[in-house]
């Protein structure tokens, strides 16, 4: 049976501290209480971090607040709530691509594939630079026996991240699928060598 890989989830770091320059003008409390959260989240305290979050007044949820709840309740299993609160992300901003890309994950972990496509596409769209749609869409084709299509959207999250060597284990799949043993060896090579490097 083929082990491919599990899905890239939005890092919350990277992606959400940087959407503090970007924040509406909230009132400094309100900052303040988002940026606790997001830090208790960040240390593995969804908890904590829950209840700041839900003590906000609504007018002062944006859609990355809504995205950081999602995934609190992602984490907890309760994929429902999740999927609620990336609805409400989206109804604040509905090209938010953050949102479509997890609602796309959670999809794709539940196997209900169309509705999994749909948001990633949709996530694409509103975000074409953002590698990991790409290779989750890939992953996506993969598990769908969609070789020719999962190996053009593995290809394009390697062009914009050459770094992440999964992205090269899923691809050599889907050479491999595609009878394409040379490019197929070729991408295990770079995961190996991938591999051993970060082994050191």
């Amino acid at each position: 049976m083929i082990n491919i890989l599990k899905l890239k989830k939005i890092g919350i770091i990277v992606y959400l501290f940087a959407g503090f320059l970007t924040l509406p003008s909230f009132a400094a409390d309100d900052i303040d209480i988002k940026t606790q959260a997001y830090a208790l989240y960040n240390t593995n305290n969804g908890t904590e971090a829950l209840k700041l979050l839900n003590n906000l007044p609504l007018d002062k949820k944006d859609e990355e607040v809504f995205v950081i709840i999602a995934n609190i309740y992602e984490d907890r299993k309760d994929t429902d709530k999740a999927v609620e609160n990336l609805n409400k992300a989206l109804i604040i901003n509905p090209e938010y691509y953050k949102a479509y890309y997890n609602l796309g994950c959670i999809f794709l972990e539940k196997k209900a594939y169309g509705l999994a496509e749909k948001n990633l596409l949709l996530a694409i769209k509103y975000n074409k630079e953002f590698p990991y749609s790409y290779y989750n869409l890939g992953t996506l084709y993969l598990r769908t026996g969609n070789y020719e299509k999962a190996k053009k959207n593995l290809i394009k999250a390697i062009y914009l991240k050459n770094d992440d060597k999964d992205f090269y284990l899923n691809l050599a799949y889907a050479y491999k699928f595609l009878n394409k043993e040379k490019e197929s060896k070729k991408m295990l090579e770079i995961y190996n060598g991938a591999q051993k490097a970060e082994e050191k």
